[in-house]
């Protein structure tokens, strides 16, 4: 026991002249001395007689330079740069050291001769138009909400997907996936306006301009760029791509970026995601350019023709023959209006007036009913069409159906009616026009039809529902 306590008195003795010899207050290295960060930048005389190829080289252990160089930056310990177009060039030079960051004096080189070969790369040329050209870009998303090529102005990639044509369908790792939203449907990736331009240009040098026109602190910008065709990277100087601000914090770096893919008429550029924003991925913003962009021309695409139950014969037979040469429709006083998509699928899931009620925005009441049954339209097959309305107000005209549309087109007569004290009313579009949406039967005979009315700003109907007296 007496050696256990000489023990523990020692122990405690030395943990206490320990702690009394321990500095209180600690610091960094002292700052370095521009003049001991040592360095090289040489010019390739053999491979470039006007100096094109210049060579920067970090010659001191545990100093990070990074090498502005005009047409990128770098902070590899070795690089090699080579300029297309002669001129003087400012390469600036930052050491980060252990005692901080240390700005070192610039040093300028002087190429003396072009060497367009180092442009002369279909990559370059689909870029910036080619040599002595220039070419102007467009984020695919305008004021009016469109995009033109596109399914919008930006998609989502794994952190290990770049050129989409190389590697195993653009994957280069683990982390592959994507996620290309149509930008309709998700407004919330990119607020709608107009995102400006910018232009690559190869007339002179590599000379990149933008104009920011929804991020006003970027502005106007004037700078360069350089294309690594093999590696298929973009870095600029100077000036920044056009992007959507939802992100702008979420990038830590939005001058350099990887070519996701490139044609005459398209340009897919990536920067990578923060961790913290949702967690790591490639932001891929979407390009056209300007003379596609103001070439463009709306795609027609027709209607898609929902499937109906026609009862074995044709729209004619439908709205005007049985037995009789009229047949007469009366709105529905249980459900006489709602909406549906292109194909006829219903938006809202109304089944009696008091999901009308229940809704609360529709007007439409149980006290309705009544009226609503009395607005009536005919239709007979020799082309004529008549309507009564609630009001007791009648109209007529003739009608035409169009085969394989179920499209009706009405002349002399828009039929109109009241749908009781609700705000919303029977019309026809523009084109005075109804299209046959959908049907349905009661025992073998189709008693129940839903016209619709084209919705010329949104893919959808306003369907009107009739009932067979």
């Amino acid at each position: 026991m007496k050696n256990i306590k000489l023990l523990m008195t020692s122990f405690l003795m030395l943990v206490m002249l320990l702690s009394s010899c321990s500095p209180e207050t600690y610091s960094l290295d002292g700052q370095m001395n521009k003049s001991d960060i040592k360095f090289e930048i040489t010019q390739d005389f053999v491979a470039d007689p006007g100096g094109n190829t210049v060579i920067m080289k970090n010659t001191t252990p545990g100093v990070i330079l990074t090498w502005d160089y005009v047409t990128g930056k770098s902070d590899k310990a070795t690089e090699t740069v080579k300029y297309a177009f002669k001129g003087n060039y400012t390469i600036k030079i930052t050491a980060v050291t252990g005692g901080g960051i240390v700005e070192l004096d610039p040093v300028t080189i002087t190429v003396t001769k072009d060497n367009l070969n180092y442009v002369n790369d279909p990559l370059w040329n689909l870029l910036s138009g080619g040599v002595g050209k220039s070419k102007t870009w467009y984020l695919d998303l305008n004021a009016d909400g469109v995009s033109k090529y596109f399914m919008g102005p930006m998609f989502f990639y794994g952190t290990d997907n770049a050129w989409l044509e190389g590697g195993d369908n653009g994957c280069y790792g683990a982390d592959c996936w994507n996620w290309s939203p149509e930008w309709k449907g998700n407004t919330w990736i990119a607020a709608q306006g107009d995102y400006g331009s910018m232009t690559f240009s190869l007339d002179g040098g590599p000379f990149l301009t933008t104009d920011h026109k929804m991020i006003p602190s970027y502005g106007q910008e004037s700078g360069t760029y350089y294309l690594d065709a093999d590696a298929k990277m973009l870095t600029t100087s100077g000036a920044t791509i056009l992007h959507t601000n939802e992100y702008e914090n979420c990038v830590a770096d939005w001058r350099t970026m990887k070519i996701m893919s490139i044609t005459e008429n398209t340009l897919q550029v990536g920067v990578l995601r923060k961790g913290s924003c949702d967690g790591a991925a490639t932001l891929v913003y979407n390009f056209i350019s300007k003379q596609y962009s103001d070439n463009w021309v709306p795609a027609v695409v027709a209607d898609p023709n929902p499937a109906i139950d026609l009862n074995g014969g044709t729209v004619d037979d439908l709205l005007s023959t049985t037995t009789t040469t009229t047949k007469t429709w009366s709105l529905s006083k249980d459900t006489p209006f709602n909406w549906t998509d292109l194909n006829g699928a219903f938006l809202n899931n109304w089944n009696s007036v008091a999901d009308y009620e229940a809704a609360g925005w529709t007007g439409y009441v149980a006290s309705d009913q009544t009226n609503v049954v009395k607005n009536k339209i005919s239709f007979s097959n020799d082309g004529k069409v008549s309507t009564v309305d609630s009001n007791g107000v009648t109209k007529s005209g003739t009608y035409a159906t169009e085969a394989g549309t179920n499209i009706i087109t009405f002349s002399g007569i828009s039929p109109t009616f009241p749908i009781g004290s609700s705000w919303a009313s029977v019309s026809t579009t523009a084109e005075n026009q109804w299209k046959i949406v959908k049907t349905a039967k009661t025992g073998n005979v189709v008693t129940d039809i839903w016209f619709g009315k084209r919705d010329p700003s949104k893919s959808e109907y306003m369907v009107f529902h009739f009932v067979l007296n």
